[in-house]
C-alpha cells in the first residue's frame, strides 16, 4: 500500500516544473506550455492577486469553459492558500446569484461565456445589493480576441520585493487547508458547497494517477468540465502527478474530442458514460483515427454492461477503468485495477483504493452488510470532504462520529472485494453525468398558478442514464400547458434541467401516510412513455 503524502497542490506543481521543466505540460488549440510555464505564469499572477487583495482564505470564483486561464487562475489561487470557488459554466443569473451568495465569494475570475450565455451581461444583471460580500469581477480572457496568458508577458524574473511576498503567502498554506468548494445537488432546492482540503485532492488524483499507471509519455484528452471534482482531480492533479500533457478541449463535443485525439494522438481519455457513448455512436467515428487512445476512466453515473462492452469493442479499449465516487470524497473511492477482466469491469467498479475504507451498511439494522448482501455504501479516509460550507446538519447527517461518510448510494461487495453500485437511495437525477435535484426544478414548476402538486424524477434512457419527468397535478378548473412548465424551468435553471418529459395526472399514487410511492410512479410514467400517451411532451434533446 503506497503511504499518503503531506503537500499543497502548488509544491506538487513546484516539484513537477523542477523534474520536467521543458516537457510539455498543457495544450490547447495552437498554444503550448512546459510545466515550468504553467508554473511561473501562476506564480506571476499569485502575486498580481496579492495586489488584488487576495490572500489566504479567500473565496475566489472561477467561472469559465476549460481553458489555459482558467488552470493558471486556479494554481495561482491554491499557491496562495485562497479557497477556489468552481462555479458550473451552465448558470443561469438565478442559479449564479444564489451561489455567490451562499458560498460568499468575494472576487469572481468570469470568461467569455458558452453558447448562448455571456457571463459578462449575466453578471451585470445581478442584484449586487444581494451579495455583500462581493468585492471585484475580473475577466479571465486578456481582451475580447481571447488570448491567453504567456510566459513572454511578463518579465524574465520577478522583482525581489514581489518574490518575498509571494514566499510568504506560500509558506502559509497547510495541507489541511480548504483549496476547493465545488458543488453538487442535494435533497433540498440548493446545492451544497462541499469542502475538500489540499490533502485529500493531491492523494486522491495521485493514487488516480498511480493505478491508471499514467506517465510523462501520455497526452490526456481533457474534456470534463473543470468545475467538476472528477475534472480537476483525475485531469489537471493527476497529470501534475505523472508529468501528463493536459490537451484541454474548451466544453464537450464529440467532433472536438475525435479530431483532438487524432490530431495530438491523445493516449488518455477520461469521461462519464454518456461521452463514450455518444462517440461510439457518431456517424463520423470511422472517419477518425483514434487507435492512439490506450486508457481512460468511465464514472459519473452508472452504465449497463453491455454498453460497456460495447464501448469497449468499438473503441479498442483494453484499459477503460470504471471508478465510483462522488463529489463528497474528492471524488475517487474505488476504481478497476488494471489487470482486472473486461468481464469483471463491465459489472463492478473495482475495489477501494489505497488508504480509503469501503463498506456496506445494513440501515434497518444498523450494523455491517455480510458478503454479496445490498446495503449503502459507506466510506470512510483522508479523501472525505471536511464539511458542507455552511450546513452542520447537512454534514452531520452524511458523516458519523466515527468518520464514515453515508454515500446514499446502494450497493454491494463480494468476497473479493469488489463493488457494485445497485442503485441510489437518493433521489438524485444524473443526466449526462450532472447531477440534478428534482427538488430545485419542482421549487420553480410550484411558481405556475395552476399547479397543486408538482413531482420531478427521472427515468431511465438509452444515452443521458436518465431523462426528466414532471410529474403534475392541476388545481382544480386549471389546465396545465407543457410549455408553460418548459418555460418557467427553462426561465431560472439551466438547459439540461429542463424536463423532457411533462405529464399530467388527476392525482398521484400515495402511501397511507400521504408520501408518494416513486417506484409505482415510475412504472406509470415509463407505460405512458412506451405507449406515447397523451399529455407527453418530449423535448429536443439538450445535450451537444
Amino acid at each position: 500500500m503506497d503511504k499518503l503524502i503531506s503537500k499543497t497542490i502548488g509544491y506538487c506543481l513546484k516539484e513537477r516544473a523542477e523534474k520536467t521543466p521543458g516537457i510539455i505540460g498543457l495544450s490547447y488549440r495552437d498554444y503550448s506550455y512546459s510545466w515550468r510555464e504553467i508554473d511561473e505564469i501562476s506564480d506571476f499572477l499569485a502575486v498580481k492577486y496579492l495586489k488584488y487583495g487576495i490572500k489566504k482564505g479567500t473565496h475566489v470564483g472561477i467561472w469559465s469553459v476549460n481553458t489555459p486561464n482558467w488552470v493558471f487562475a486556479y494554481f495561482a489561487l491554491v499557491k496562495l492558500g485562497a479557497i477556489a470557488i468552481l462555479i458550473n459554466t451552465c448558470y443561469k443569473e438565478t442559479e449564479l446569484e444564489e451561489i455567490l451568495k451562499y458560498s460568499d465569494v468575494e472576487y469572481i475570475f468570469y470568461g467569455n461565456g458558452i453558447k448562448d450565455l455571456n457571463y459578462k451581461d449575466i453578471l451585470d444583471k445581478i442584484n449586487v445589493s444581494n451579495l455583500p460580500k462581493l468585492k471585484y469581477t475580473f475577466p479571465l480572457e486578456k481582451n475580447d480576441d481571447i488570448k491567453w496568458y504567456m510566459r513572454s508577458d511578463y518579465s524574465s524574473d520577478m522583482p525581489v520585493d514581489d518574490c518575498k511576498k509571494l514566499i510568504q503567502a506560500i509558506n502559509k498554506v497547510n495541507i489541511k487547508d480548504t483549496a476547493s468548494i465545488m458543488f453538487t445537488s442535494g435533497t433540498t432546492k440548493s446545492q451544497k458547497g462541499v469542502l475538500l482540503s489540499h490533502y485529500s485532492l493531491v492523494n486522491n488524483s495521485l493514487e488516480i494517477s498511480r493505478q491508471m499507471g499514467w506517465n510523462e509519455q501520455d497526452k490526456m484528452c481533457v474534456a470534463v468540465r473543470l468545475f467538476h471534482c472528477f475534472g480537476i482531480t483525475a485531469g489537471i492533479l493527476a497529470a501534475v502527478h505523472s508529468g501528463s500533457c493536459i490537451h484541454l478541449i474548451k466544453y464537450y463535443k464529440t467532433c472536438e474530442v475525435l479530431n483532438q485525439i487524432e490530431k495530438y494522438k491523445c493516449t488518455v481519455l477520461n469521461g462519464v458514460p454518456t461521452m463514450f457513448m455518444a462517440i461510439v455512436r457518431n456517424n463520423n467515428l470511422k472517419d477518425h483515427d483514434i487507435s492512439s487512445i490506450k486508457s481512460g476512466i468511465i464514472a459519473g453515473s452508472a452504465i449497463h454492461s453491455e454498453e460497456y462492452l460495447n464501448i469497449c469493442k468499438i473503441l479498442n479499449l483494453k484499459y477503460l477503468q470504471p471508478s465510483y465516487g462522488q463529489t463528497e470524497t474528492s471524488p475517487c473511492i474505488t476504481i478497476a485495477a488494471l489487470n482486472d477482466s473486461i468481464e469483471k469491469k463491465a459489472v463492478s467498479v473495482g475495489k477501494s483504493i489505497d488508504n480509503v475504507e469501503v463498506k456496506i451498511w445494513n440501515c434497518k439494522e444498523n450494523r455491517e452488510s455480510k458478503e454479496g448482501e445490498l446495503g449503502e455504501i459507506i466510506t470512510r479516509g483522508y479523501h472525505v470532504m471536511k464539511s458542507y460550507y455552511k450546513m452542520p446538519l447537512e454534514t452531520e447527517e452524511v458523516i458519523d462520529s466515527t468518520g464514515w461518510l453515508h454515500t446514499g448510494d446502494l450497493g454491494c461487495i463480494d468476497k473479493e472485494g469488489y463493488l457494485y453500485v445497485k442503485g441510489r437511495i437518493k433521489e438524485i437525477i444524473i443526466r449526462g453525468g450532472e447531477n440534478i435535484s428534482p427538488v430545485e426544478i419542482e421549487y420553480y414548476i410550484k411558481k405556475l398558478p395552476s399547479i397543486k402538486e408538482v413531482k420531478v424524477i427521472g427515468v431511465e434512457a438509452e444515452v443521458l442514464q436518465e431523462e426528466i419527468v414532471a410529474c403534475i397535478v392541476p388545481k382544480e378548473n386549471y389546465e396545465v400547458s407543457k410549455e408553460e412548465v418548459q418555460a418557467i424551468v427553462s426561465k431560472y435553471l439551466t438547459a439540461y434541467k429542463v424536463p423532457k418529459y411533462v405529464m399530467v395526472f388527476d392525482q398521484l399514487p400515495t402511501t397511507s401516510s400521504g408520501k408518494i410511492k416513486l417506484g409505482k410512479l415510475k412504472k406509470i410514467v415509463e407505460e405512458r412513455i412506451n405507449n406515447k400517451e397523451e399529455y407527453i411532451c418530449i423535448l429536443q434533446n439538450n445535450m451537444t
